[in-house]
C-alpha cells in the first residue's frame, strides 16, 4: 500500500485542477477532492495502482460528472456567479472572459446531460489531456472506443451548442401582421 500524504503531495493540486476546472465551484470541487482520493486509497488496498496520475484525474472526473448531473438534473434559477480573479495585463479583456466562462458553463451543462462515459471520455481528453490510450486504460474500453466517445460527445456538445446559439423565430403577438385573417 501507498503512503496517503505522499500520494496527496504529489497529486492533490492536479486533482483539485480537474474538479475545480469541471465544477466552477469551491465547495462542489472540495467535495470532490476528498471523494476522489477516498475512492483512489480504497481502490489500492484491493489491488495495486499501475499509474497514480491517470487513475485520480479519472475518478475525479467522474466524482465531478455525478455532481454536475445532480446540479443540473433541475433547472437552476439562474447561472452562478463566479468571482473575478485580479486583473493582469496578460489576461483577457474582460468581455473575452466573461465568453469564455459562460461557454465553460454551456459546456458543463450539456456534459451533465450527455451519457456518462461520453461525458467522461471528452473531459479526459480535452480538458484533462489525455490520450486515447490513456482513456481507454483508465475506462477499460479499446483505444478506438475510446475515441468514439470522445468524438460522439464532441457532436453532441457542438449540436447543443449550435441550438443554444440559433436565434428564437418568436411569431408576432397580432396574427394581422403575418397576413392571417382574424
Amino acid at each position: 500500500m501507498t503512503d496517503p500524504q505522499t500520494i496527496l503531495d504529489r497529486h492533490g493540486e492536479a486533482v483539485w485542477c480537474t474538479a475545480y476546472r469541471l465544477l466552477g465551484n469551491r465547495e462542489d470541487a472540495h467535495d470532490c477532492y476528498q471523494e476522489t482520493f477516498v475512492a483512489a486509497l480504497r481502490r489500492d488496498a484491493s489491488e495495486p495502482v499501475r499509474h497514480w496520475p491517470a487513475l485520480l484525474r479519472r475518478i475525479a472526473t467522474c466524482r465531478a460528472m455525478d455532481r454536475l448531473r445532480q446540479r443540473y438534473a433541475e433547472p437552476a434559477p439562474g447561472p452562478p456567479v463566479d468571482r473575478f480573479p485580479l486583473v493582469d495585463d496578460r489576461a483577457p479583456a474582460p468581455s473575452d472572459r466573461l465568453e469564455q466562462q459562460e461557454l465553460l458553463q454551456q459546456v458543463r451543462v450539456e456534459l451533465g446531460r450527455m451519457p456518462e462515459r461520453q461525458a467522461e471520455a471528452f473531459w479526459l481528453r480535452h480538458m484533462e489531456q489525455m490520450s486515447p490510450d490513456e482513456i481507454a486504460t483508465q475506462m477499460d474500453v479499446s483505444p478506438a472506443n475510446a475515441r468514439q466517445l470522445v468524438h460522439r460527445a464532441a457532436d453532441r456538445l457542438r449540436v447543443a451548442l449550435a441550438e443554444q446559439d440559433a436565434p428564437e423565430q418568436d411569431a408576432p403577438l397580432n396574427p394581422a401582421l403575418n397576413g392571417e385573417p382574424q
